[in-house]
């Protein structure tokens, strides 16, 4: 078998790796603040590992090789399954893995690993094995998923990706076709360049589900996605969410109904640069509803949301924080006073609204 093509691969890759693997750690900052990106040394025995699989030993001599110490492993060529690649990985170990449709679910737990799609965006699916339960579950773990494919959850619990008190920074991803495409508890978490898309939810955040987590999303595209009552495309109990250059586009809530492009609870969040178009919601604020947290939101349009209840944006004990932003009506933020049980308290003008507003919920 030839392994020319992994190994060209992996050449190419390990001088990005070294800023992103090492120690592995991921620090989150609500705010204008960036994101801390892993920093670290690449493991030193990469050029080894490169020279042995160059020269084409076989599988099970490549397992003896590079056994739980490992530092790169190949799928299939080394392990026949995605699994059996992370059960044998030890932390710092990098796994790459071919081109090809892969039907298991995977458990990443308690190890600091990357676990990579070895020809780039979305080459490799990990499709759903109608077990029920997530595809891909990230526990106790600090790893970073780039460049998979993941779809056809199925089941209550059928989630595309679950990542439970860990860190985790996700890559180049694509979710589509599950029972909710990301849930998040617990835990940071950093997606960058993804796509949600097409995924179902019966009750919330058919697109993303956080709870009590700090999640940041940037250059990522959410569409497509619905929920039964609260957050067709984005779900937050808890925590916080930033979101910069993210489009959130034509999710739905479809009954009962709360923010149909993103619903937050409790969860403050940070908008920059994003678009919200397209999102529908059956009740009441077809882009964003926000209850008890605050929003701020930047350099963000909003363009042909609709609902059959309340305005575009919409809080409850809320407090929004808006500028240089593009609302499409003057009936396009409400702020509530108690509860999303009793209306609106304030609306404001879109051309106040597009110079400079800070709204404060009525206490």
């Amino acid at each position: 078998m030839e392994y020319t093509n992994q190994t060209n691969r992996i050449v190419q890759t390990s001088n990005s790796q070294k800023a992103i693997l090492g120690g592995l750690s991921l620090t989150l900052v609500v705010g204008a603040s960036l994101v801390a990106l892993w920093r670290g040394a690449f493991v030193s025995s990469l050029n080894a590992a490169n020279t042995t699989i160059s020269n084409g030993m076989n599988s099970n001599a490549a397992q003896d090789q590079l056994g739980n110490n490992a530092t790169v492993i190949l799928v299939p060529e080394h392990f026949a399954t995605i699994q059996g690649a992370i059960d044998q990985a030890s932390d710092g170990s990098v796994i790459f893995v071919a081109p090809g449709h892969y039907r298991e679910s995977i458990r990443i737990h308690g190890k600091n690993i990357s676990l990579q799609a070895a020809s780039g965006a979305a080459t490799a699916s990990i499709l759903g094995s109608g077990r029920g339960g997530p595809i891909a579950l990230v526990e106790n773990s600090k790893c970073m998923i780039d460049g998979f494919r993941i779809q056809d959850g199925r089941g209550a619990t059928g989630r595309g990706l679950e990542v439970k008190g860990s860190n985790a920074t996700i890559v180049n991803c694509t979710f589509t076709n599950n029972a909710g495409g990301v849930s998040v508890f617990n835990s940071k978490a950093q997606f960058m360049r993804c796509v949600i898309a097409e995924n179902r939810s019966a009750v919330a955040g058919g697109g993303l589900w956080s709870t009590e987590s700090d999640v940041r999303m940037s250059d990522c595209t959410v569409k497509g996605n619905a929920a039964g009552t609260f957050g067709g495309g984005v779900y937050a109990l808890g925590g916080s969410m930033q979101l910069i250059n993210v489009s959130l586009l034509q999710n739905r809530v479809m009954s009962g109904a709360w923010g149909g492009g993103l619903y937050s609870d409790r969860g403050n969040v940070d908008m920059n640069a994003c678009m919200m178009q397209g999102n529908f919601s059956l009740e009441s604020g077809a882009a964003i509803y926000v209850l008890d947290a605050s929003a701020k939101i930047r350099d963000t349009t909003f363009k042909g949301n609709s609902s059959t209840g309340e305005a575009t944006v919409v809080g409850a004990n809320a407090a929004f924080d808006i500028q240089s932003s593009i609302l499409e009506n003057e009936t396009q933020v409400i702020v509530a006073e108690a509860s999303y049980e009793e209306p609106a308290v304030e609306i404001a003008s879109a051309d106040a609204l597009e110079a400079s507003v800070l709204m404060m919920a009525a206490k």
